[in-house]
């Protein structure tokens, strides 16, 4: 008995010198810092720091302003991360501010895989729109597929082409709580022509003052499109797309709500105010006349007494795209449970 109590002992002595593997880093992961004010951070420049960068690496960026576009994340797992607070003994404050000047998009990302960037202020004036001037540019190569990019808590203002532009598909794309606004084209846009591949969240983004659509995307499935508020542009969501969600939006003062095209949509619990037209409905085949789903929604232009007519046309053509025909049928869909109040930002989720 007296054995068994020694080995005891020694055993849990032992386990109590053996370090925890879990909260030791991950080999070669750095955290690089970028500050403005020069010997505060490890760079003063965000393109230096991430043309430094490697896989796996998180980049901080401190309360300052930096003069910068064409900052081209290639690398892949690479978090951009704006810190609201100055790193050293200088005075600013909040979110890091990249002010670009419409040459090219202030951040372009080309990696595939695992990229994160979140609490930036961007701003990208200039003279006229140019090829893809954006506040960021999720870039696409033959190829290539690009998953798991996230786009978080940004803000971004006076793009001389698109807020958030993506080319072509993606998986596993998030683009989530950006406030973006002043747009000479649209807010967020997404071009994906793979549906079996392409998923992504639009969620919870604030969308004014846009010249074109405040959100727009165009193929794929399965798509989630909640709790946007979007007002004061030409087309409030503007889509081509099935089975997709939209679900607690709030579309103000857009003079078209929605336009879009596809079936087996689903629109629940938005709102529409202050809306001119509510939609066209683009149907190329005719296999493709089915049904959208409309439920809950408030409408301002609703009498008060039964389900809510939605009228647009289906759109047909023929032909090769020199000699196309083209015929307009009138058409109307039903939100046979329209909701009486709008909803507010409580009852939005």
């Amino acid at each position: 008995m007296k054995k068994l109590i020694i080995i005891g002992i020694i055993l849990l002595f032992l386990g109590s010198c053996v370090p925890s593997i879990v909260s030791q880093p991950f080999p070669g992961k750095r955290i690089i810092t970028v500050d403005d004010e020069p010997g505060d951070g490890d760079y003063t420049s965000i393109k230096e720091a991430v043309n430094s960068s490697n896989p796996g690496d998180t980049i901080e960026v401190y309360s300052g302003t930096y003069p910068e576009d064409g900052i081209l994340l290639a690398k892949d797992n690479v978090s951009l991360l704006g810190i609201s607070h100055e790193l050293g003994e200088g005075n600013d404050s909040g979110r890091p501010f990249i002010k670009g000047n419409g040459r090219d998009s202030v951040i372009r990302i080309e990696a595939t895989n695992q990229i994160f960037v979140s609490n930036l202020t961007i701003e990208n004036p200039g003279i006229e729109a140019r090829n893809f001037t954006c506040g960021i540019l999720i870039e696409h190569h033959p190829g290539y597929k690009q998953d798991n990019i996230t786009i978080s808590d940004c803000t971004i203002t006076f793009s001389e082409h698109t807020g958030i532009y993506v080319m072509y598909t993606r998986k596993n794309l998030q683009i989530i709580r950006n406030n973006i606004s002043h747009c000479l084209l649209d807010g967020i846009s997404i071009t994906a022509y793979d549906p079996s591949i392409c998923s992504f969240f639009i969620e919870g983004n604030l969308i004014t003052d846009c010249g074109d659509s405040g959100i727009y995307f165009m193929g794929g499935q399965y798509q989630n499109v909640s709790g946007n508020k979007i007002s004061r542009c030409s087309v409030g969501i503007d889509f081509a797309a099935e089975n997709t969600s939209l679900y607690g939006n709030d579309i103000e003062n857009c003079p078209r709500a929605i336009r879009y095209g596809g079936v087996g949509n689903i629109f629940s619990r938005n709102n529409f105010r202050n809306y001119g037209i509510i939609g066209f409905f683009f149907f190329k085949e005719p296999y493709h006349l089915g049904r959208n789903k409309w439920n809950g929604n408030y409408w301002d232009h609703w009498i008060g007494v039964g389900p809510k007519a939605i009228l647009g046309f289906i759109v047909l053509y023929w032909g090769d795209e020199y000699h196309p025909h083209i015929l307009f049928i009138p058409s109307v869909e039903f939100d046979r449970h329209p909701a009486k109040e709008p909803y507010d930002d409580s009852r939005l989720h």
